[in-house]
């Protein structure tokens, strides 16, 4: 990815922190030892190298985490399943398993490798059910 994009990420997530948090430019510029200027620099990525100390200045002013800011921890940005969510999720994976089971299963490790594929279809629809929600779910109706 090019470091600019990845810049501007990083400056968007400070930017969402430090709103949510209710702090302006100044507030956020004196609790990191930084100019309001260079704070603002940071949030709209014109900055040429993003220092891993100024992350966690950052990081520590805005109560997150510097995994955050960076987007490795993405869990800030996702949608929560509902108790229906995770209902059609079970009810889905349970006629799948169903329309599977007696596929080519056979032998010891039969139900070991069963409940393996069915971990790992379990996680792959999750991951599909809160990526459609961040999608198709229009911006009023979100929580956050």
């Amino acid at each position: 990815m090019d470091k600019d994009i990845i810049n501007r990420k990083i400056g968007a997530r400070i930017k969402k922190a430090r709103k949510e948090n209710n702090m302006t430019l100044l507030e956020l510029a004196n609790k990191v030892g930084l100019s309001e200027g260079t704070v603002q620099r940071y949030e709209s990525g014109n900055i040429s190298n993003v220092a891993i100390s100024a992350l966690e200045n950052f990081a520590k002013a805005l109560g997150t985490s510097s995994a955050y800011l960076m987007g490795w921890d993405s869990q800030d940005d996702e949608p929560e399943l509902t108790r229906r969510d995770e209902r059609e999720i079970e009810s889905d994976l349970e006629d799948m398993m169903n329309s599977v089971s007696s596929a080519a299963y056979e032998g010891d490790d039969a139900i070991e490798d069963m409940e393996a594929f069915k971990a790992t279809i379990k996680a792959a629809m999750i991951q599909a059910k809160k990526i459609a929600k961040k999608k198709y779910t229009p911006k009023k109706y979100r929580k956050g």
